[in-house]
């Protein structure tokens, strides 16, 4: 009797657990050594299962980031949900941010810190349509913090420009942050954790000019 059609719910768990997999191979031993038949292996099961649910391994790498960069908007949003005003608001987003990244060491590797491809990367390929929309999902993350810098400075007049290099010092303190304390070096000199919350806020202070 042949076996009935995977449900829904089937489809997503299996789709879960392959993005699991191969966010787990790609932080170990990066993107050119990611293979299908390496992520059967891991998971216990033939790599052409694999291509049941993904046609290559670029697609399953790019459902990776878009999977991920939507899971931390998700958690960025929620977190800066009750603010009152832009500045309580920016101050969220960075906790959440920050949070995130520690939580998930090797989800944040592969959105931000390895050296993988990119959105460029994909251009004039039959990938680019895909991975131009998880582009488009990274660069929601980025806004959130732009629109709240943007309506803080807002009554000084300040030009596009400074916005911009005020987010990219903010993102580089919290990915600083986050870098320091997954690669374990701040144990050499103590505990870092407990000075986490008032380096986010001072980075964030920093972005709003208080």
């Amino acid at each position: 009797m042949p076996r009935p059609p995977a449900s829904p719910a089937e489809i997503e768990a299996a789709r879960d657990q392959m993005i699991e997999g191969s966010i787990a191979l790609i932080d170990e031993a990066g993107f050119q050594e990611f293979s299908m038949r390496k992520l059967g292996s891991r998971l216990g099961i033939a790599a052409k299962t694999i291509y049941n649910y993904f046609a290559d391994k670029d697609e399953l790498y790019l459902a990776v980031l878009s999977r991920g960069f939507q899971r931390l908007l998700s958690e960025m949003e929620d977190r800066a949900a009750p603010a009152r005003n832009p500045s309580d608001r920016l101050l969220l987003l960075g906790q959440a941010y920050v949070e995130f990244g520690l939580a998930n060491p090797r989800y944040y590797n592969v959105l931000f810190s390895l050296d993988l491809p990119r959105f460029t990367d994909y251009r004039g390929t039959r990938h680019e349509k895909l991975a131009e929309q998880q582009n488009n999902e990274a660069l929601l993350v980025a806004d959130l913090a732009a629109q709240c810098i943007s309506q803080i400075v807002a009554e000084n007049d300040t030009d596009e420009e400074e916005i911009k290099y005020r987010l990219m010092r903010l993102w580089s303190s919290l990915h600083g942050i986050i870098s320091l304390v997954n690669s374990r070096v701040t144990l050499e000199v103590g505990d870092f954790s407990a000075a986490i919350p008032s380096l986010v806020e001072d980075a964030v202070n920093q972005a709003s000019g208080s």
